[in-house]
Formats: C-alpha cells, structure tokens, sequence
C-alpha cells in the first residue's frame, strides 16, 4: 500500500464538513483507516477480553453467548463456543464425541475468537468502527438528498486530486526500486500471489499451522482467507478478507503494483477534474499527472528513472503547494453553500413529513372507530353465547350426577363380588392346607413301610444263610450216620458209640431248636407280610380318595375362574364407561377452558385498544405541540430565506390543520369517555360471567374430586382383582406339582413295594422248600435214631466179643469224624464270612438308601460320596501360533495379523491421470485444493 512507501509529500490537509454527504476517501487515507480501525476492532475483541456468557456476533451477523472459551481435541488453537439465539448452528456444544458445553441441537457453533465482535456489522458501519469498503470500488455512494449533489462533485474533485498526489508520487519512489527486483522479501514489498492476487508483505517466517517459511500478505482486495490471524494465532493486523499466507515460494515481488489500473485511475481523475468548478485552477495539475500517470514499459522505466527523477521532484513540490491553496479554499466555498442549502432542505422536507403523520394520523382514527364497533358487536355476540353454554354445561352436569351414580352403584356391586371371592379363595387355602398336610403325613408312612421293608429284607437274607448252614450240617448227619451204619456192621466199641449217638443226639436237637426258630421267623415274617399288603390296600385307597380331592379342588377353580372372568368383563364394562366419562369431562374441560381463554384474550384486546387509544391521543396532543414548535421554528427562518410567503402559506396550512386535529382530538376523547362507559358495562358484563364460570370451574373440581375417588376405588378393585388373579394362578401351580409330585411318589412306592412283594413271595416259596427240608430232616433224624438204637442194641449184644477190632475200627471211624467234623468247621467259618461281608454290604445299601431317600425329600442331586472318583480328564494341547511365536495365545489360523484390521488405510480412491498435477495445500497437507483456495475459515 502506498502508506508503507516512504515518497516524501506530506498528505493534504482537509477541512471537516457538518452535515455534508460522505465523501470517498483517497488510497492513502483509506489505507490508514484500514490499519487503524481493525486494531482498535481487535483490541476490543481479543481473545483474552471475551468472558463466558458475554453478549457477542459471530462474523458480526449472527448472535449469541459465548458458553466456552480454551483448546479443544478437533483443532489446534484457541476456540470460542458460542450458543446462537436461532437454531443456525452446527452442533450442540459436541464435536466428534467430546462436549465443551451443553445447549439446544443446530444452536451451538465454535468459532475462533477473532471472528467474534461486541456489535453487529450494521451497528458498527453505522458508527464509523469499521470500514470494509473495497480498496478498488470507484463508484461514490449515494446521497441522501438531491440538493447536495453539487457538494459532493466538489468534495469528490478534491479528494481526486490528494488521491492523485499520493498515487504518483508512489509511482515515483516504486521506479527507484524496480532495479532491486530479484532480492529477497522484506516486510511492506509489493508481492503478487499465485500470479493473480496484489498485495504487501505484512509477515515473513515460520508459522504454528504448517511447517516452512511462509509470507502473510494483506491484499488489495478482499481475495483473502483472514485477517492476519489463523488457528488463534495473530501474525499482523488487516481487514477480514484481506490477508492470505502463502509459501514463500509461490510468491513473487514486484516493483509496480499500480502499472494496470493506471489508466482507470487516471482517466476518472480526469473526469472528475473536468466535471469540478475548479478545474481551470488545477489545469497545471492535470498537465502533470498526465505525463506521470501514463503507463510506461518496464524496460523503458528502468532506463529512464535515473534521468527522469530529479526533474520529477521539483515538479511535484509545487504541484503540492498549489493543491493546498487551492483545496482551503474550495472547502472554505462548499462548506458555507451547503450549509445554507440543508438548513432549506431540512425545513420543506420537515413540512412534508408533517403533511404525511396528519393524513396517517387521520385513517388510523377512523380505522380504529370501526374496530372498536367490531369489538363491540364481537363482545355482545360473546356474551350470548356464553349464556347459551352456561345453559348447556348446567345440562350436561345434571347428566354427569347421574352418570357418577350409575357408576357408583356400580362399584358397590363390584365390592360385594370382591368379597365372595375373597371367602371362596380363603377356603380355597385351607383346603390346599390340608392337603398338603395329608401329603406329608402320607410321605412319613411310605419311608416308614419302606425302612420296614429294608429290614425284612435283611432278615429273610439271614434266614436264608442259616437254613442253607443247617441244610449242610443235615447232610453232613446223614453222612455221618452213613458212616456208622456202615461202621457198625462190624464190632465197635460200646463206649465210643455211646459218645457219638450223645453228640448226634446233641446236634439233632440243637438243629431242631434252630429250626424251630426259623419256623417262628418265617411265621413273623408272614405276619409282616400280610401287614404290608393291608397297608398297601389302605395307601392305595387314600390316594383314590387324594385324587378325587384333587378333581374336585380342580372343578372349584374352574369355577372360580368363570367367576372371576365374569367379573373381568364386568369391570372392563366399568372401565369403559369411565374412560367415555373421563373424555366426556375432558372435552367440557377443554371447551371451557378455550371459551374462557377467548374471553382473556377479548379483554386483552380491549385493554389494548384503549391503551393505543390513550397513547394516540397523548401523540396527537404531543404531535400538536411539536407542530407548534415547528411552526415557530419555520417562522424563524422565515426571516431567514428568501422564502417567506411559501412559509406563511405553510403556516396557515400547518394551523388549520392543527385546529382541524385539535377538533378531532375532542371529539375522540368524547368517542373515548363513551366507549369508557360501554367497556364499564362490558367489564360487569364480563365480571358476572366470571362468578358463573367460577361456579361452574368449582362444580367441575367437586365432580372431579368425586370421578377421582371412584378412579382411586376402581383402582383399588382392580389391585385386588389382579392380585386374586396371581393367587389363583399360584394356587393352581402349586396345586399341579404337588399333584404331580404326590402322584410320582406314590407310583414309585407302589412299584417298590410291588417289586417287595415278588421278593417276599420268593423268600416264602424258599421257606417253604425249607419248612420241608427240615421235616425230611427230621424223618431222616428219626430214622437214624431208630438205627442207633438198634445198633446200640447190636452193641451191647456184641460187647463181651472181640474189643481191639471195634477199637480199632472206631479209632477209624473217630478219626474220619474229626476230619469231617473240622471241614465243617472250616465250611462254617467260610460261610459266616460271606455272611459278615454280606451283612457289612447291607448295611453300606442301607445307608446308600437312606442318603438317597433324603436327597429325594430334599429336591438336591448331590453325590452320595459312595460313588467311584471320576477319571480325571486328559488335559488338551497347547495352542500355537507360527506367525507371533507364542503358546496360549491363539492359533495359526486364528491369527489376527492375517486380518486386515478395520483401522487400516483403505486404497487410494484417486482416478485422475498420472501425468497431470495433483492440487496440494500446505497448509493442511492435504490432496484436494491448493494453497491460495485453503478455507482456514473453519467453523465447527
């Protein structure tokens, strides 16, 4: 810009102007303001001064709060988080899963603070804060009024020539360095960007958003991305839109900045010189800036510059001088024409304004008259209506009253049926008490008869054995008797035969006591027998009579449950009508309440209306003065201007016009002190509606405290409905497992007992095969006691004979007795330890029995400890990996390395030639767009 470029004039001096039309500024001038004003801007704005739940303007048109000012994850840099007044927004409060603040969805956006200001854009234009006008624009802005046109042409011809000053005076020193082209950067060269974009070096060196050197330029037009700060860093100062960083490789210095639009600006300089009343004084001027302002070639200025600069430099001091005088004097001449010229203005257009409030004063008069009728005739047609509804809500609340007692009668019914079923269900338990008792009581008896039956068991065991011993020893008699009677064919010895008939005698009758014993048991056991089957009989009846119970339980809940399915519908009957009547009640509600919200609103509308009312007549009487004043004010100038006699008339006017208002306001204040009196009566009117609608609201709050306590029985009826219901349906339940359990237990006891009953039967047919053995025994011991005897009588015949044979023989017959006699013996001995090692099994049976009768009581499946150890299973093979080397892990096949993981860059989507140039930013480091295109203007 050409305020960084030392050219060695002194800018001109400019006299302000009041109440003139704003005038465009030159470069120069514009250039400082540019520089000034956004740092004052930013001094208010920094990031530092902004304090959470301060008022603030996102690029100065959108408003909020700011909820959160620091760093955050999805960006580097200082962000400020502001919650907008209208859902415009991008988030609320939460970007990529991290919160920062909480607020409505699309209210929320984060911003860097420097975008942030304290004032809207128009706020700010209209102070004079900032100015982000375009540096090139040549177009002036608008007057307000015709009458200044000619004050501006003026005003414009001189800041054309302070601009045309300036400008060539930095064409001037930029030829005296358009030798130094190809040297490094320095901060304040003019530089182009990307070859397209004109600017001045502001910034040269490293940089926190991207790696390298960079170069921050502030345009000459608003090309840019910024305005010196990126990611809440500031590197320089310059308007929004006008900075741009680039790399300092894509930026290239010039020596000319202004070499096109010269021309432009020459040609328009000229123009407005020629359209000014001053353009024959500054004819020198012009004569010198358009041998200055052409536009040379580059190779031409720089041979010429040395030879021409001296010569230039005289020029341009006396050129100065001129402008000076001739600029003082020129705004001497305007300033004074255009005050005389505003003050003319201002009165005939303040006279015309007037002329328009009376004529807009005059129909809203008249419009309001007829929406007061309006509201008038709207009122009385409200107030039938509200006598037509008092009369229908009076209705339909004597049909409510009949309603709510239909309902309670009702309800009434239904409490009675509620305590039938009570009763029924109570009976119903201590029936399903009784049989659950009598289910115990059965269980008792079945373990009983079954430790019983476990006991006879045993002891037909041992019968069992012992009969099998005796049936041995029988015939190991009958072999010895065998033996005698073959020993006592020969001669035997009379003493020694004595002796073994004594022992045999002996024997017999130990064997027949035993069998007698065995008789008694088998007689004992039949007994237990007959016993059992009795009780078998009896169990078998009681649970006949069980299941009839059973059936019958099962009938009277049948019946229960039609019963309670009666009273279902009936109650949803109930509810029915009720839900029809709690609608019924809700509509009158909800009609009611809009008739009365109307009625609010009418009032409002009239309170309104007599404030407008009010308020127009203070304006009126406020505008009337102001007329007045205004007249007064006009006679003032009057004796001023020239125009006099238009005054006068005006005055006339403005006069009629104000006793014509003046009229008016009083017949309005009496059109307002009647419609008083119509709202008064309109207010009792609307008062008495208000006693009706409150008795009405309390008539309605009494049904509904009576629809509430029905609601609250019927709930009540309805809890007790469902918990009878839950008691039923576990009634039921428990009903069925204790059926089935009950009828389980008694099938196994009867297969039992059934399986005993085959076991006995055997064991009475062994006893039975028994009972004969021992009577054949007995003939068999009968008969050798005859032989004995009759061999005792042989012997005794016998005696006095030979004596040394029968020794000898019965030494013989004694010592093959012994022999027989100890392998008895060890036959007993065998025997009585199969029968311990029998009994010692018996007796683990017994107590397997017993633990598995109480893991059936218990409902448990746990072991009997009794059981063999289970194999301890063989331990699979470790798992191996061949990829990662490792055990335990996972498998080869199983590897995760294998997979390709879900977070692993996907290929490139890029489908463009490979010849052709790729666009790459620096600033991101990212394929898509260019450096200069970067969007650093991020909002998230």
């Amino acid at each position: 810009m050409s305020t960084g470029k030392p050219s060695g004039l002194k800018p001109p001096t400019k006299i302000g102007k009041p109440a003139a039309a704003p005038t465009k500024t030159s470069p120069t001038s514009a250039g400082a303001k540019a520089v000034t004003s956004p740092t004052s801007n930013t001094g208010q704005d920094a990031p530092s001064d902004f304090t959470v739940g301060e008022r603030v303007w996102v690029n100065g048109n959108k408003p909020g709060y700011v909820q959160f000012i620091g760093g955050t994850q999805f960006a580097p840099g200082q962000w400020a988080g502001i919650v907008l007044d209208e859902p415009i927004g991008k988030n609320d409060g939460s970007v990529t899963g991290v919160r920062y603040f909480q607020c409505e969805d699309l209210r929320g956006i984060f911003t860097r603070p420097s975008k942030l200001s304290r004032t809207p854009v128009a706020e700010r234009e209209a102070n004079g804060t900032q100015t982000p006008t375009n540096k090139t624009s040549a177009s002036p802005p608008k007057d307000p009024a015709p009458v200044t046109q000619t004050t501006s042409a003026t005003t414009k011809t001189s800041t054309n020539l302070t601009r045309a000053a300036s400008e060539s005076a930095s064409n001037l020193s930029e030829t005296d360095s358009a030798k130094k082209l190809q040297r490094e950067l320095k901060l304040g060269d003019r530089v182009l960007v990307g070859g397209t974009k004109a600017g001045v070096v502001r910034f040269l060196g490293e940089t926190d958003f991207a790696k390298g050197d960079w170069c921050g330029v502030e345009l000459d037009e608003p090309l840019g991305k910024n305005d010196g700060a990126v990611a809440g860093a500031r590197y320089f100062q310059c308007l929004p839109k006008y900075g741009l960083f680039a790399p300092t490789h894509k930026v290239t210095r010039i020596g000319f900045p202004s070499t096109t639009p010269a021309k432009s600006k020459t040609s328009r300089r000229r123009s407005t010189l020629k359209n000014s009343p001053s353009a024959s004084s500054v004819s020198s001027l012009s004569s010198v800036t358009s041998s200055i302002g052409g536009k040379p070639s580059r190779a031409g200025l720089l041979t010429e510059t040395s030879a021409r600069y001296a010569r230039k430099i005289s020029g341009t001091t006396a050129l100065q001088e001129a402008l000076k005088e001739k600029q003082q004097h020129i705004e001497q001449l305007l300033a004074e024409r255009d005050l005389e010229r505003t003050e003319v203005a201002r009165a005939t257009s303040h006279a015309g304004e007037v002329q328009q409030e009376l004529a807009l004063l005059r129909q809203g008069q008249e419009q309001y008259s007829l929406e007061m009728e309006a509201k008038l005739d709207q009122l009385r047609r409200l107030v039938e209506t509200a006598d037509r509804d008092k009369v229908e809500l009076m209705n339909q609340l004597e049909e409510e009253k009949r309603k709510v007692e239909d309902l309670q009668f009702r309800v009434e019914e239904a409490c009675i049926t509620k305590g039938d079923l009570e009763t029924q269900t109570k009976l119903e338990h201590a029936h399903i008490k009784e049989l659950e008792q009598s289910l115990l009581f059965e269980k008792t008896k079945a373990d009983k008869l079954q430790r019983e039956l476990e006991d006879t068991r045993v002891a037909t065991v041992s019968e069992r054995s012992r009969i099998m011993e005796l049936e041995k020893e029988v015939s190991d008699l009958q072999l010895q008797l065998r033996t005698l009677r073959a020993e006592t064919a020969g001669s035997a010895s009379p003493p020694l035969q004595d002796k073994k008939i004594k022992e045999l005698n002996f024997e017999l009758e130990n064997r027949q006591k035993e069998v007698l014993l065995f008789q008694q048991k088998l007689a004992s056991s039949e007994q237990d027998k007959t016993s059992l089957q009795q009780q078998l009989q009896d169990l078998t009846k009681k649970l006949d009579t069980a299941a009839e119970d059973n059936n019958k339980a099962t009938q009277a809940m049948q019946e229960m449950e039609r019963n309670m399915k009666m009273e279902k519908e009936k109650l949803d009957q109930m509810s029915r009508e009720k839900e029809d009547l709690q609608r019924d009640v809700a509509a009158w509600k909800q009609q009611e309440q809009v008739k009365g919200e109307e009625r609010e609103l009418q009032m409002k509308e009239l309170k309104e209306k007599l404030g407008q009312t009010e308020g127009e007549l203070s304006r009126i009487t406020e505008r009337s003065v102001e007329l007045e004043r205004q007249v007064a004010e006009l006679k003032a100038y009057k004796n001023q201007t020239q125009s006099d006699e238009k005054l006068e008339h005006k005055n006339k006017e403005l006069q009629v016009e104000l006793e014509a208002l003046k009229q008016q306001n009083s017949q309005y204040q009496e059109q307002l002190s009647s419609e008083t009196q119509r709202i008064g009566s309109l207010r009792k009117e609307i008062e008495e509606l208000k006693l009706s609608a409150n008795q009405k609201s309390q008539r309605q709050v009494s049904l509904q405290d009576e629809k509430g306590m029905l609601a609250q029985e019927l709930d009540v009826y309805t809890q007790q409905k469902l918990d009878d219901e839950a008691l039923t349906s576990q009634l039921e339940i428990t009903e069925r497992e204790n059926s089935n359990a009950l009828m389980s237990d008694k099938d196994k006891e009867l297969e039992t007992l059934r399986n005993e009953i085959a076991v006995l039967r055997g064991e009475n047919a062994m006893a039975k095969t028994l009972q004969s053995a021992v009577t054949s025994l007995e003939r068999d011991k009968a008969q050798l006691q005859s032989r004995v005897n009759s061999l005792e009588q042989k012997l005794e015949g016998r005696h006095a004979g030979n004596g040394e044979e029968v020794t000898s023989a019965g030494d013989a017959a004694l010592d093959q007795l012994r022999e027989e006699k100890e392998f008895a013996e060890g036959q007993i001995n065998f025997l009585n330890s199969v029968i311990v090692d029998l009994q010692r099994k018996n007796e683990e049976l017994k107590v397997k029995l017993k633990k598995m009768a109480l893991t059936e009581f218990n409902g448990n499946d746990d072991n009997d400890g009794l059981g063999e150890v289970k194999k301890k299973k063989k331990a699979p093979p470790r798992v191996f990996c061949d990829i990662c080397d490792c055990f335990d892990l996972h498998d080869t096949e199983d590897c995760p390395t294998q997979t390709q993981s879900p977070d692993s860059p996907p290929h490139t989507t890029y489908h463009g030639t490979r010849s052709g140039e790729r666009p790459y930013c620096d600033i991101c480091e990212a394929f898509g767009h260019w450096t200069d295109s970067c969007n650093d203007d991020q909002t998230f």
